[in-house]
């Protein structure tokens, strides 16, 4: 899919996929599902880290619950994590523009900046895409299953325990939306995955698999 992107630019793969505000005229159902199969061609490091840590995490989760199991886990927690994202998008958009209209934000919008313009809609309008809400799910599942097992985490140059290193995940993405510090990235929708993935990890894990 990401490789389509560019072969078949003409198309517009992204802006067809990608998961709008179900308040925005763009809005189409599918999308809620096919939003997870698409990433930004600007940021093309974040599939790699996605990749990487699907390889990292994902095989072992398969491996543990089983294909059916893990595809549940996979794409609940990609739906969690868009919801996640959606409303904390509504609810930025009401708190600054006092309006959940889509026309009136663009109509507001027509009157900043280009650098107004673009920093709001990094914020709080622009669509969603990517399997990082998903993946996400797959890191909080793994970390319900082996909280004592130690990974890597930036900027820490020692390992961490997962269950310590998610709750500083979840900080910092946390901050990061709140402060803007990473503009383009859906934080939320991180925090919606693992939280979603942890819940689901438990409910297995319970079911003694």
């Amino acid at each position: 899919m990401y490789t389509a992107i560019f072969v078949f630019s003409q198309y517009k793969i992204e802006d067809i996929f990608s998961l709008y505000n179900p308040l925005d005229e763009k809005f189409k159902i599918f999308q809620i599902f096919t939003h997870m199969f698409v990433h930004s061609k600007n940021i093309f490091f974040h599939i790699i880290f996605n990749m990487v840590a699907l390889l990292m995490f994902g095989c072992q989760m398969e491996t543990l619950l089983g294909f059916k199991k893990f595809i549940m886990l996979y794409f609940i927690s990609g739906l969690f994590a868009a919801l996640f994202q959606i409303s904390f998008n509504t609810g930025a958009i009401f708190y600054f523009m006092n309006s959940s209209e889509f026309t009136i934000v663009n109509k507001i919008l027509y009157y900043l900046n280009e650098d107004q313009r673009l920093s709001i809609y990094n914020f709080i309008y622009s669509p969603i895409m990517g399997a990082s809400g998903a993946i996400s799910g797959v890191l909080g599942a793994f970390a319900k299953f082996f909280p004592e097992h130690k990974i890597f985490i930036l900027p820490f140059p020692f390992p961490i325990k997962v269950r310590k290193a998610i709750m500083i995940f979840i900080f910092g993405s946390f901050l990061s939306s709140i402060f803007n510090f990473s503009p383009g990235i859906a934080h939320f929708a991180h925090i919606g995955g693992i939280t979603s993935g942890y819940l689901i990890g438990y409910i297995f894990k319970n079911k003694k698999i």
